[in-house]
Protein backbone atom coordinates (compact mmCIF):
# COMPACT_ATOMS: atom_id res chain seq x y z
CA UNK A 1 0.00 0.00 0.00
CA UNK A 2 0.94 3.29 -0.47
CA UNK A 3 0.44 6.82 1.44
CA UNK A 4 0.72 9.67 -1.03
CA UNK A 5 1.14 13.38 1.50
CA UNK A 6 -0.44 16.56 0.25
CA UNK A 7 1.53 19.71 1.61
CA UNK A 8 1.58 20.36 5.04
CA UNK A 9 0.54 23.67 6.21
CA UNK A 10 0.37 25.60 9.59
CA UNK A 11 -2.40 25.58 12.71
CA UNK A 12 -2.25 28.38 14.64
CA UNK A 13 -4.32 28.91 17.77
CA UNK A 14 -7.48 30.70 16.42
CA UNK A 15 -7.68 33.83 19.25
CA UNK A 16 -4.36 35.28 19.88
CA UNK A 17 -6.11 38.63 21.21
CA UNK A 18 -5.26 38.45 24.42
CA UNK A 19 -1.92 36.01 23.84
CA UNK A 20 2.10 37.49 24.99
CA UNK A 21 5.19 35.67 24.27
CA UNK A 22 5.52 34.00 27.36
CA UNK A 23 8.17 30.98 28.42
CA UNK A 24 7.36 27.65 30.06
CA UNK A 25 10.50 26.30 31.80
CA UNK A 26 10.55 22.49 31.50
CA UNK A 27 10.42 20.56 35.03
CA UNK A 28 12.73 17.90 35.73
CA UNK A 29 10.29 15.14 34.37
CA UNK A 30 10.71 16.96 30.90
CA UNK A 31 14.26 17.22 30.55
CA UNK A 32 14.68 13.07 31.24
CA UNK A 33 12.30 11.85 28.70
CA UNK A 34 13.22 11.06 24.97
CA UNK A 35 13.59 13.99 22.90
CA UNK A 36 11.76 12.37 19.91
CA UNK A 37 8.03 13.13 18.75
CA UNK A 38 5.72 10.02 19.88
CA UNK A 39 3.90 8.62 17.48
CA UNK A 40 -0.21 7.61 17.50
CA UNK A 41 -1.92 6.28 15.13
CA UNK A 42 -6.17 6.32 15.51
CA UNK A 43 -8.22 4.78 12.88
CA UNK A 44 -12.12 5.28 12.02
CA UNK A 45 -14.23 3.49 10.15
CA UNK A 46 -15.94 5.48 7.17
CA UNK A 47 -19.06 6.92 8.92
CA UNK A 48 -22.23 7.17 6.87
CA UNK A 49 -23.15 10.71 6.53
CA UNK A 50 -19.71 11.94 7.08
CA UNK A 51 -17.09 12.84 3.96
CA UNK A 52 -13.61 13.26 4.18
CA UNK A 53 -13.32 17.13 3.62
CA UNK A 54 -16.16 17.62 6.16
CA UNK A 55 -13.77 15.51 8.95
CA UNK A 56 -10.56 17.80 7.81
CA UNK A 57 -12.91 21.15 8.57
CA UNK A 58 -13.85 19.90 11.42
CA UNK A 59 -10.79 18.62 12.84
CA UNK A 60 -8.57 21.85 11.75
CA UNK A 61 -11.04 24.20 12.41
CA UNK A 62 -11.23 22.45 16.02
CA UNK A 63 -7.74 22.28 16.29
CA UNK A 64 -7.23 26.15 15.91
CA UNK A 65 -9.47 26.58 19.00
CA UNK A 66 -7.97 24.23 21.62
CA UNK A 67 -4.34 25.50 20.60
CA UNK A 68 -5.69 28.58 21.94
CA UNK A 69 -5.61 26.98 25.53
CA UNK A 70 -2.98 24.08 24.82
CA UNK A 71 -0.39 27.33 23.19
CA UNK A 72 2.49 24.56 24.53
CA UNK A 73 1.72 22.86 21.17
CA UNK A 74 2.06 25.58 18.93
CA UNK A 75 5.47 27.04 20.75
CA UNK A 76 8.80 26.00 20.38
CA UNK A 77 11.68 24.99 22.22
CA UNK A 78 14.33 27.13 23.38
CA UNK A 79 16.85 28.26 25.96
CA UNK A 80 15.61 30.66 28.78
CA UNK A 81 17.64 33.28 30.32
CA UNK A 82 18.91 31.09 33.06
CA UNK A 83 19.91 28.73 30.41
CA UNK A 84 17.03 26.28 31.27
CA UNK A 85 15.26 24.22 28.04
CA UNK A 86 11.94 25.79 28.10
CA UNK A 87 8.93 26.46 25.87
CA UNK A 88 8.44 29.59 24.00
CA UNK A 89 4.46 29.82 23.83
CA UNK A 90 4.90 31.89 20.31
CA UNK A 91 2.23 30.41 18.96
CA UNK A 92 4.20 29.86 15.40
CA UNK A 93 1.56 26.47 15.06
CA UNK A 94 1.50 22.72 14.17
CA UNK A 95 1.82 20.45 11.33
CA UNK A 96 -1.25 19.48 9.42
CA UNK A 97 -1.29 17.52 6.49
CA UNK A 98 -3.98 15.47 4.65
CA UNK A 99 -2.96 11.80 2.95
CA UNK A 100 -4.42 9.64 0.72
CA UNK A 101 -3.96 5.71 0.60
CA UNK A 102 -4.87 3.44 -2.34
CA UNK A 103 -5.76 0.62 -0.28
CA UNK A 104 -8.41 -0.05 2.52
CA UNK A 105 -8.47 -0.36 6.26
CA UNK A 106 -8.71 -3.66 6.14
CA UNK A 107 -5.71 -4.33 4.25
CA UNK A 108 -3.63 -3.17 7.50
CA UNK A 109 -5.56 -3.95 10.37
CA UNK A 110 -5.01 -4.71 13.01
CA UNK A 111 -1.81 -2.34 12.58
CA UNK A 112 0.65 -5.06 12.98
CA UNK A 113 3.99 -3.18 13.64
CA UNK A 114 5.74 -2.22 9.65
CA UNK A 115 7.81 0.74 8.12
CA UNK A 116 4.13 1.45 6.84
CA UNK A 117 2.48 2.56 9.76
CA UNK A 118 5.27 5.51 9.57
CA UNK A 119 3.28 6.76 6.79
CA UNK A 120 0.43 7.51 8.42
CA UNK A 121 2.42 9.75 10.37
CA UNK A 122 3.98 12.90 9.59
CA UNK A 123 7.74 12.73 9.34
CA UNK A 124 9.46 14.43 12.31
CA UNK A 125 12.61 14.01 12.92
CA UNK A 126 14.77 17.76 13.13
CA UNK A 127 11.63 19.65 12.72
CA UNK A 128 11.14 22.64 15.34
CA UNK A 129 7.16 21.59 15.36
CA UNK A 130 5.90 20.15 18.68
CA UNK A 131 3.03 18.69 16.89
CA UNK A 132 2.34 17.33 13.20
CA UNK A 133 -1.12 15.99 12.31
CA UNK A 134 -1.64 13.85 9.64
CA UNK A 135 -5.33 12.59 8.27
CA UNK A 136 -5.45 9.55 5.62
CA UNK A 137 -8.42 8.97 3.35
CA UNK A 138 -8.40 5.17 2.70
CA UNK A 139 -10.74 3.85 -0.41
CA UNK A 140 -13.11 2.04 2.16
CA UNK A 141 -13.98 5.49 3.26
CA UNK A 142 -12.06 4.91 6.74
CA UNK A 143 -9.44 7.17 7.70
CA UNK A 144 -6.53 7.19 9.98
CA UNK A 145 -5.40 10.02 12.28
CA UNK A 146 -1.72 10.07 12.80
CA UNK A 147 -0.51 11.86 15.52
CA UNK A 148 3.50 13.04 16.50
CA UNK A 149 3.82 14.75 20.02
CA UNK A 150 6.73 16.12 20.99
CA UNK A 151 7.61 14.18 24.53
CA UNK A 152 9.35 16.78 26.11
CA UNK A 153 5.46 19.01 25.90
CA UNK A 154 3.41 16.20 27.93
CA UNK A 155 3.52 13.07 28.65
CA UNK A 156 0.71 10.00 27.70
CA UNK A 157 -1.81 11.42 30.60
CA UNK A 158 -0.91 15.30 28.85
CA UNK A 159 -0.90 14.23 25.39
CA UNK A 160 -4.41 12.00 25.95
CA UNK A 161 -6.13 15.56 27.57
CA UNK A 162 -4.98 17.43 24.94
CA UNK A 163 -6.81 14.61 22.33
CA UNK A 164 -9.87 14.50 24.63
CA UNK A 165 -9.58 18.64 24.15
CA UNK A 166 -9.60 18.51 21.15
CA UNK A 167 -12.21 16.00 20.40
CA UNK A 168 -14.56 18.22 22.99
CA UNK A 169 -14.01 21.42 20.35
CA UNK A 170 -15.14 19.32 17.30
CA UNK A 171 -18.54 18.95 18.95
CA UNK A 172 -18.90 22.26 20.60
CA UNK A 173 -17.92 21.61 23.94
CA UNK A 174 -16.54 23.84 26.52
CA UNK A 175 -12.94 23.44 27.20
CA UNK A 176 -10.72 23.81 30.35
CA UNK A 177 -8.15 25.68 31.31
CA UNK A 178 -4.67 23.82 32.29
CA UNK A 179 -1.85 25.66 33.95
CA UNK A 180 0.88 27.04 32.10
CA UNK A 181 3.19 26.62 34.81
CA UNK A 182 5.26 23.38 35.96
CA UNK A 183 7.10 24.83 39.27
CA UNK A 184 5.68 21.50 40.88
CA UNK A 185 8.08 19.30 39.41
CA UNK A 186 11.00 21.62 39.86
CA UNK A 187 13.98 21.41 41.95
CA UNK A 188 14.69 22.53 45.06
CA UNK A 189 16.99 25.69 45.53
CA UNK A 190 19.76 24.05 46.80
CA UNK A 191 19.39 20.57 44.90
CA UNK A 192 20.09 18.02 47.34
CA UNK A 193 19.26 14.74 46.16
CA UNK A 194 19.50 12.23 49.04
CA UNK A 195 19.01 8.57 47.23
CA UNK A 196 21.43 6.84 44.65
CA UNK A 197 18.97 7.04 41.90
CA UNK A 198 20.73 4.19 39.73
CA UNK A 199 17.31 4.72 37.39
CA UNK A 200 18.86 7.73 35.74
CA UNK A 201 22.71 6.34 35.91
CA UNK A 202 23.82 5.62 32.08
CA UNK A 203 24.77 1.70 31.87
CA UNK A 204 28.06 0.60 31.18
CA UNK A 205 28.48 -0.32 27.13
CA UNK A 206 27.30 -3.73 26.71
CA UNK A 207 30.09 -5.73 25.07
CA UNK A 208 28.01 -7.00 22.11
CA UNK A 209 26.22 -4.06 21.60
CA UNK A 210 27.66 -2.10 18.91
CA UNK A 211 28.67 -5.33 16.77
CA UNK A 212 25.15 -6.78 17.23
CA UNK A 213 23.48 -3.60 16.59
CA UNK A 214 25.09 -3.35 13.03
CA UNK A 215 24.96 -7.06 11.94
CA UNK A 216 21.99 -8.37 13.79
CA UNK A 217 18.67 -7.76 12.08
CA UNK A 218 15.59 -6.78 14.12
CA UNK A 219 12.07 -7.94 14.18
CA UNK A 220 9.35 -5.58 15.70
CA UNK A 221 6.20 -7.22 16.96
CA UNK A 222 2.66 -7.45 18.11
CA UNK A 223 2.09 -9.81 20.94
CA UNK A 224 -1.49 -10.57 21.77
CA UNK A 225 -2.06 -11.67 25.38
CA UNK A 226 -6.03 -12.95 25.51
CA UNK A 227 -7.80 -11.64 29.18
CA UNK A 228 -7.62 -15.50 29.84
CA UNK A 229 -3.79 -15.65 29.48
CA UNK A 230 -3.15 -12.55 31.28
CA UNK A 231 -5.32 -14.17 34.26
CA UNK A 232 -3.37 -16.79 34.06
CA UNK A 233 -0.25 -15.42 34.40
CA UNK A 234 -1.32 -13.45 36.69
CA UNK A 235 -2.40 -15.85 39.09
CA UNK A 236 0.75 -17.46 39.33
CA UNK A 237 2.16 -14.25 40.38
CA UNK A 238 1.54 -14.64 44.16
CA UNK A 239 4.12 -14.14 46.84
CA UNK A 240 5.59 -17.43 48.20
CA UNK A 241 3.48 -19.01 51.33
CA UNK A 242 0.49 -16.60 50.46
CA UNK A 243 -2.57 -18.99 52.00
CA UNK A 244 -5.16 -17.23 50.34
CA UNK A 245 -4.03 -17.85 46.54
CA UNK A 246 -5.31 -14.83 45.27
CA UNK A 247 -3.10 -12.91 42.84
CA UNK A 248 -0.94 -10.25 44.90
CA UNK A 249 0.79 -8.44 41.92
CA UNK A 250 -1.26 -5.75 39.10
CA UNK A 251 -1.56 -7.48 35.32
CA UNK A 252 1.27 -4.75 34.85
CA UNK A 253 3.68 -6.17 37.14
CA UNK A 254 2.57 -9.92 36.54
CA UNK A 255 2.85 -9.80 32.76
CA UNK A 256 6.40 -7.14 33.26
CA UNK A 257 7.69 -10.12 35.15
CA UNK A 258 6.54 -12.45 32.23
CA UNK A 259 7.72 -10.74 29.99
CA UNK A 260 11.38 -9.70 31.24
CA UNK A 261 11.62 -13.78 32.21
CA UNK A 262 10.94 -14.58 28.88
CA UNK A 263 13.08 -12.22 26.87
CA UNK A 264 16.20 -13.21 28.95
CA UNK A 265 15.64 -16.41 28.51
CA UNK A 266 15.38 -16.05 24.54
CA UNK A 267 18.73 -13.86 24.82
CA UNK A 268 20.23 -16.67 25.97
CA UNK A 269 21.97 -14.69 28.53
CA UNK A 270 24.63 -16.19 30.94
CA UNK A 271 23.87 -16.19 34.73
CA UNK A 272 26.21 -13.66 36.20
CA UNK A 273 24.97 -10.87 33.80
CA UNK A 274 22.73 -7.95 35.71
CA UNK A 275 19.44 -7.37 33.87
CA UNK A 276 17.16 -4.36 34.60
CA UNK A 277 13.89 -3.43 33.28
CA UNK A 278 13.23 0.42 33.65
CA UNK A 279 9.71 1.23 34.04
CA UNK A 280 8.11 4.92 33.82
CA UNK A 281 5.72 5.63 36.20
CA UNK A 282 3.28 8.31 36.68
CA UNK A 283 3.55 10.03 40.03
CA UNK A 284 0.63 12.44 39.97
CA UNK A 285 -0.78 10.39 42.82
CA UNK A 286 2.16 9.49 44.29
CA UNK A 287 3.38 13.24 45.64
CA UNK A 288 2.39 15.00 48.43
CA UNK A 289 0.51 16.99 47.97
CA UNK A 290 -0.73 15.31 44.78
CA UNK A 291 -0.59 17.73 41.17
CA UNK A 292 -3.47 19.34 40.67
CA UNK A 293 -5.53 18.37 37.60
CA UNK A 294 -4.91 21.41 35.81
CA UNK A 295 -0.91 20.82 35.73
CA UNK A 296 0.32 20.20 31.99
CA UNK A 297 3.27 18.68 31.26
CA UNK A 298 5.19 15.44 32.13
CA UNK A 299 4.57 14.06 35.98
CA UNK A 300 6.44 10.71 35.05
CA UNK A 301 9.74 8.90 36.71
CA UNK A 302 11.25 6.08 36.41
CA UNK A 303 11.92 3.40 38.47
CA UNK A 304 14.11 0.60 38.14
CA UNK A 305 14.17 -3.17 38.54
CA UNK A 306 17.33 -5.29 38.86
CA UNK A 307 18.47 -8.44 39.07
CA UNK A 308 20.76 -11.52 38.03
CA UNK A 309 19.99 -13.30 35.06
CA UNK A 310 19.97 -16.24 37.48
CA UNK A 311 17.66 -15.57 39.82
CA UNK A 312 14.91 -14.20 37.51
CA UNK A 313 14.96 -17.31 34.80
CA UNK A 314 15.10 -19.93 37.52
CA UNK A 315 12.80 -18.39 40.75
CA UNK A 316 9.15 -18.41 39.96
CA UNK A 317 7.03 -15.71 38.04
CA UNK A 318 6.41 -14.11 42.01
CA UNK A 319 9.86 -13.38 42.12
CA UNK A 320 10.21 -11.27 39.52
CA UNK A 321 6.71 -9.60 39.87
CA UNK A 322 7.72 -8.78 43.58
CA UNK A 323 11.27 -7.17 42.25
CA UNK A 324 9.16 -5.09 39.59
CA UNK A 325 6.52 -4.36 42.35
CA UNK A 326 9.37 -3.39 44.69
CA UNK A 327 11.01 -0.98 42.51
CA UNK A 328 7.63 1.09 41.55
CA UNK A 329 6.08 1.69 45.54
CA UNK A 330 9.41 2.53 45.97
CA UNK A 331 8.77 5.25 44.32
CA UNK A 332 6.95 7.54 46.85
CA UNK A 333 6.97 11.11 47.57
CA UNK A 334 10.50 11.24 49.00
CA UNK A 335 12.23 9.69 46.54
CA UNK A 336 10.90 11.65 43.59
CA UNK A 337 11.75 14.91 45.52
CA UNK A 338 14.97 13.11 45.56
CA UNK A 339 14.72 12.43 41.97
CA UNK A 340 14.31 15.55 41.25
CA UNK A 341 17.06 17.27 42.71
CA UNK A 342 19.28 14.46 41.20
CA UNK A 343 18.45 15.12 37.75
CA UNK A 344 18.74 19.22 38.54
CA UNK A 345 22.04 18.66 39.54
CA UNK A 346 22.98 16.20 37.23
CA UNK A 347 21.78 19.12 34.71
CA UNK A 348 23.91 21.27 36.35
CA UNK A 349 27.00 19.60 36.72
CA UNK A 350 27.31 17.19 33.48
CA UNK A 351 27.99 18.41 30.18
CA UNK A 352 26.21 15.61 28.13
CA UNK A 353 23.27 15.32 30.38
CA UNK A 354 21.09 12.41 28.93
CA UNK A 355 21.02 9.02 27.80
CA UNK A 356 21.86 8.74 24.86
CA UNK A 357 19.93 7.31 22.07
CA UNK A 358 20.58 3.26 22.15
CA UNK A 359 18.98 1.28 19.87
CA UNK A 360 20.00 -2.01 21.61
CA UNK A 361 19.20 -2.28 25.38
CA UNK A 362 20.11 -5.67 25.89
CA UNK A 363 20.50 -7.34 28.50
CA UNK A 364 17.99 -4.48 29.48
CA UNK A 365 13.89 -3.75 29.02
CA UNK A 366 12.61 -0.54 29.03
CA UNK A 367 8.46 -1.14 29.32
CA UNK A 368 6.31 1.86 29.54
CA UNK A 369 2.48 1.28 29.87
CA UNK A 370 -0.60 2.57 27.63
CA UNK A 371 -3.02 0.43 29.01
CA UNK A 372 -4.50 3.27 31.01
CA UNK A 373 -4.66 5.76 28.76
CA UNK A 374 -8.43 6.27 27.28
CA UNK A 375 -7.05 5.82 23.61
CA UNK A 376 -10.38 3.77 22.57
CA UNK A 377 -12.69 6.80 23.64
CA UNK A 378 -11.35 9.54 21.51
CA UNK A 379 -14.15 10.15 19.94
CA UNK A 380 -14.83 13.08 17.25
CA UNK A 381 -18.01 13.42 16.32
CA UNK A 382 -17.96 10.12 14.28
CA UNK A 383 -17.77 7.33 16.39
CA UNK A 384 -14.20 5.79 18.34
CA UNK A 385 -11.95 3.95 16.94
CA UNK A 386 -11.14 0.53 15.50
CA UNK A 387 -7.58 0.96 16.58
CA UNK A 388 -5.38 2.90 18.64
CA UNK A 389 -1.97 2.43 19.18
CA UNK A 390 1.83 3.47 18.91
CA UNK A 391 3.55 3.61 15.23
CA UNK A 392 6.75 1.85 14.26
CA UNK A 393 9.35 1.74 16.68
CA UNK A 394 12.22 -0.68 16.14
CA UNK A 395 14.34 -0.03 19.07
CA UNK A 396 15.29 -3.97 20.66
CA UNK A 397 14.25 -3.85 24.15
CA UNK A 398 11.66 -1.77 24.44
CA UNK A 399 8.31 -2.80 25.20
CA UNK A 400 4.81 -1.18 25.17
CA UNK A 401 1.16 -2.57 26.57
CA UNK A 402 -1.29 -1.17 24.62
CA UNK A 403 -5.25 -2.19 25.43
CA UNK A 404 -5.88 -3.96 22.58
CA UNK A 405 -8.34 -3.66 19.88
CA UNK A 406 -10.31 -6.42 20.97
CA UNK A 407 -11.57 -4.40 24.19
CA UNK A 408 -12.13 -7.38 25.86
CA UNK A 409 -8.96 -7.45 28.09
CA UNK A 410 -7.05 -8.51 26.02
CA UNK A 411 -3.42 -7.11 25.97
CA UNK A 412 -0.80 -6.03 23.25
CA UNK A 413 2.45 -6.61 24.42
CA UNK A 414 4.48 -4.18 21.47
CA UNK A 415 8.26 -4.93 21.37
CA UNK A 416 11.31 -5.30 19.40
CA UNK A 417 14.44 -7.96 19.84
CA UNK A 418 16.97 -9.65 17.45
CA UNK A 419 15.04 -11.64 15.19
CA UNK A 420 16.56 -14.96 16.44
CA UNK A 421 15.81 -13.77 19.87
CA UNK A 422 12.30 -12.98 18.62
CA UNK A 423 11.50 -16.17 17.24
CA UNK A 424 12.97 -17.76 20.85
CA UNK A 425 10.32 -15.51 22.55
CA UNK A 426 7.58 -16.65 20.65
CA UNK A 427 8.11 -20.41 21.00
CA UNK A 428 8.34 -19.15 25.00
CA UNK A 429 5.52 -16.27 25.79
CA UNK A 430 2.34 -18.41 26.22
CA UNK A 431 3.56 -21.15 28.18
CA UNK A 432 2.25 -20.92 31.47
CA UNK A 433 4.84 -19.88 33.65
CA UNK A 434 5.84 -21.49 36.58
Amino acid sequence: MKIERGLPRLVKPADRSNAVPKVVPLSSSDLVVARVHVGVIYAYKASKGVSFDHVVQVLEGALGRVLTEYREWAGRLMIDETGRPAIELNDDGVVFVEAVADGCLQDVFPFDPSPLLQSMVPPSRGVPELLLVQVTKFKCGGLTLGVARYHQVADGTGASQFMNAWASACKGLPLSSIRHDRAALMPRDQPTPTFDHIEYVIPLPKPDAEVTSNNRPVATKKIRFSFDMVKKIQSKAVKENDERGFPTYSTFESLTGHLWRCITKARGLSGDIETRTTIICDVRRRLTPSISEDYYGNAIFRSCARTLVTQLTEEPLSYAAGVVHASIKRLDNDYIRSAIDYIEHRRQNTASFGRPLSTVLSPDLKVTSWLQMPLYKLDFGWGTPVYAGPSYVPFEGLIILNTSHTQDGSVDAILTLFEDDMAKFENICFEVPN
